[in-house]
């Protein structure tokens, strides 16, 4: 027999029991779109957390006396003992630093966690994150202008009492009024609005436009003494260092490295007194914490896939029975062996293929209506259609296989005396 008329056959074979096949592809329909919907998700998820790791940087290497971690209570006391006596970094370091061949931009800043109160006349806004920073902070970290200008060199030199505020700071603050030209109180000291920063959103809930920058040589006279102790260390100045395009991060960090350890005449048993921070670090995190989770998941997806295939066959034995005769029929007038294995194998495929194609319009329905329900992206690549396409061939013939064995293995005399 051609391929044409096995795959005609087994398209009648699906026609004549309508109900049963529908029920049969129930299984794969399932476990085909439970994976794909899995994947869905967790495509999602990894596309919104990189994004949301993207808002601080991805060619951003940030130099500080400390070690990006979850949170302070991780911090082992050992370390925090260390990391107490290790020098900070100076507006010297900077220049020194802004000068090496792979360094694009280069600024310093400090955020000043004490005076998060902020006042415009009778309104008082709490938990604001002041940064005093040097004014190219805000091409590193990539926040643009909505109205007014930056802080610049002559704020910083001139140690002006001047401010950029984000959008949650001039909308909360300022209601509907222009908070350009203004003054506001931080502090004990007022400063003028000299710009506002455009909306930059959250990232795992932190929001980065409840910010205030003044010029780093002005913060420098207004930090205050911190109530924790382990506020000394995160209160302590950061530098943070653009790379050039062209420049593997790997490679810069390396070289910063180097650069510091002679910078501040570290012998070469000395440990580093310092740390570069990256969103790598972050990242690192994310996936030890999810990797294992999101490994469960399409494991568990994956079995309602087997359930289905063992549905198959099952009903694929039951066929196989139920046409004994018509097997003995197809022998007697010239049917070869392998061609009745072809015959029960291809419908086989043929019915977890239609249950894959339904299950992946399955998948991508749930992830959409996720997507609309919750503020996570969806997202089906396309390896993952293929997947699903491949499972269900593999499917077809690890779970067909059998059955079509038995019907070609069948004595064409028995099959014409079966009743």
């Amino acid at each position: 027999m051609k391929i044409w008329d096995l795959f005609q056959t087994a398209i009648y074979g699906v026609k004549t029991h309508k109900l049963r096949s529908v029920l049969t592809t129930l299984g794969v329909i399932i476990g085909v779109g439970t994976v794909i919907s899995m994947v869905s998700i967790i495509e999602g998820i990894n596309e919104f957390v990189y994004k949301q790791f993207g808002t601080i940087g991805f060619n951003v290497i940030y130099i500080q006396k400390y070690k990006w971690r979850i949170a302070p209570g991780s911090i082992e006391e050992d370390w925090l003992k260390k990391a107490k006596d290790y020098p900070d970094f100076n507006e010297e370091d900077l220049k020194d630093i802004k000068e090496l061949y792979f360094v694009d931009k280069a600024s310093i800043s400090i955020d000043l966690w004490m005076m998060s109160k902020v006042e415009y006349k009778d309104k008082t806004l709490e938990n604001i994150e002041l940064s005093a920073a040097t004014p190219e902070i805000f091409e590193i970290l990539g926040y643009n202008l909505e109205s007014g200008r930056k802080l610049n060199e002559d704020d910083e030199f001139y140690r002006r009492n001047v401010c950029v505020i984000g959008k949650y700071v001039a909308s909360n603050l300022f209601k509907e009024k222009d908070p350009l030209d203004r003054e506001i109180k931080i502090g004990d000291e007022n400063f003028l609005v000299v710009g506002v920063l455009k909306e930059k959103g959250e990232i795992f809930g932190y929001s980065l436009d409840r910010k205030i920058f003044i010029p780093f040589s002005k913060g420098k006279e207004i930090k205050g003494i911190p109530i924790f102790d382990w506020e000394k260390i995160f209160i302590a100045p950061v530098i943070e260092v653009k790379i050039k395009d062209n420049i593997d991060i790997k490679r810069a960090i390396e070289e910063l490295r180097k650069f510091l350890r002679k910078r501040r005449a570290l012998f070469f048993t000395d440990e580093d007194n310092f740390y570069l921070n990256t969103q790598g670090v972050l990242l690192d995190v994310y996936r030890a914490l999810t990797g294992g989770i999101f490994a469960a998941m399409i494991g568990i997806s994956s079995l309602a896939l087997i359930v289905g295939g063992i549905g198959i066959m099952n009903i694929m034995l039951v066929s196989v029975s139920e046409r004994t005769r018509e097997i003995g029929i197809r022998i007697a007038v010239g049917a070869r062996r392998k061609d009745i294995l072809y015959q029960f194998l291809l419908e086989t495929i043929l019915l977890t293929s239609i249950g894959s194609f339904l299950g992946l319009l399955f998948g991508i329905g749930v992830g959409k209506l996720i997507d609309f329900l919750t503020p996570l992206p969806s997202k089906v690549p396309l390896w993952s259609v293929l997947i699903a396409f491949l499972l269900s061939f593999v499917v077809g013939i690890f779970f067909g296989i059998y059955p079509a064995t038995q019907a070609a293995k069948k004595n064409p005399i028995e099959c014409l005396r079966y009743e």
